[in-house]
């Protein structure tokens, strides 16, 4: 048995006689410790040990981006760049396990893993504010441990309102109660608690209910949906409170077939694409008509790493797509057809935004490789 595993072990004493009295805490003196590295699970985004929220309206994929990160950090697989702490997660599905489920298989089939061994689903909901369900919480996180070998380094509780045990979301006091049930699991498993919300009627003025919460929170994300009828969110960090606030970026969403059911019908889920690109404006997306999936993927492609400054040569973009797990065999069809719509431009090798200068780009037509590669 580990460590971990055994000081869950002997803390479910403490958590029998809750609430517990604080403990006395260490005074620290001058500047000793600036030195000391904040900790991440992912690092730049999720620090270890921490209350975090990502909130959003309904149909923004928050709750697909949650269980992103929870595969990465079950997996230790790093996500957009960012170098993940591997670890056991348990993942609260409050609104129920089947979608989650399909979700699940989705991410494996994409990354290519057998089995996420190290992902724990409940798919009913844990209620935070009541002392027996903080206690079955640990419970879970010790069984976790015991059968997996690693700590629980997160614990998602999906969403907040089907977590909150029917009490008024308005009320600061029931909301005290969920915050504070919140920080005793992280005390005593060392697990980030990650919360999914909904935001208010104005996404703009944060989750929906007490400003209790977001107060109490060491880290908020923002989740929109990008652009009407888009397979994409942008993720806006709003609060970052010891660590440098991470750029705004969007994640585009790919379809993968699943399974095919008994009436021969294929079941597909979304996944997340862990390739953070600026997110586009309604205006400044492509001119091409019927744009599909593909097309759009090449163009985002193209701009993304036009912003940056870095090449955008045919080699580069279809392996920035390869890294999107695209298929890109056809990808000198689909760049023929944002050439001919002007939606780009052959500068020599490099592929530009927009139209060329003074002529139109209808007539630059690339040659399909033999290889299909």
């Amino acid at each position: 048995m580990n460590n971990s595993a055994t000081l869950i072990k002997t803390t479910l004493a403490e958590v029998d006689a809750l609430p517990t009295k604080s403990p006395k805490v260490e005074l620290q003196y001058g500047s000793v410790g600036y030195d000391q590295e904040q900790s991440f699970v992912i690092k730049g985004l999720i620090p270890e040990c921490s209350f975090a929220s990502i909130y959003g309206p309904s149909g923004s994929f928050k709750s697909f981006l949650a269980l992103d990160w929870a595969c990465h950090i079950a997996t230790g697989k790093d996500w957009d760049g960012h170098k993940v702490k591997q670890g056991a997660v348990l993942y609260v599905a409050g609104e129920g396990g089947f979608g989650v489920t399909q979700r699940v298989r989705a991410w494996e089939l994409q990354h290519k893993v057998n089995n996420l061994d190290n992902l724990a689903r409940l798919p009913v909901p844990i209620f935070p504010a009541d002392n027996d369900q903080v206690k079955a919480t640990i419970e879970y996180c010790y069984e976790i441990e015991s059968k997996t070998g690693h700590a629980v380094k997160l614990i998602i509780f999906d969403t907040l309102a089907r977590c909150y045990g029917g009490n008024d979301e308005n009320s600061s006091k029931d909301m005290g109660a969920f915050i504070k049930g919140c920080d005793t699991i992280k005390q005593l498993t060392g697990a980030t608690v990650l919360v999914v919300h909904h935001s208010g009627k104005n996404v703009d003025n944060g989750g929906r209910g007490s400003s209790s919460l977001p107060a109490a929170l060491d880290v908020e994300y923002r989740v929109s949906r990008e652009g009407e009828g888009q397979q994409a969110l942008i993720l806006t960090c709003s609060k970052m409170k010891d660590a440098e606030q991470p750029r705004n970026k969007a994640y585009d969403l790919k379809s993968v077939h699943i399974r095919t059911d008994t009436d021969g019908d294929e079941v597909d889920s979304l996944c997340v694409i862990p390739v953070g690109r600026p997110p586009i404006e309604d205006e400044q997306r492509p001119k091409t008509s019927n744009i599909s999936g593909n097309h759009e993927a090449v163009w985002q492609a193209v701009r993304s790493r036009t912003q940056a400054g870095h090449p955008t040569t045919r080699a580069v973009i279809i392996d920035d797509l390869k890294a999107q797990g695209l298929n890109t065999q056809k990808f000198s069809r689909w760049l023929n057809k944002l050439l001919d719509d002007g939606s780009v431009h052959m500068d020599g090798d490099t592929i530009a935004i927009g139209e060329a200068s003074g002529k139109k780009t209808g007539n630059q037509v690339v040659s399909e490789p033999l290889s299909g590669k």
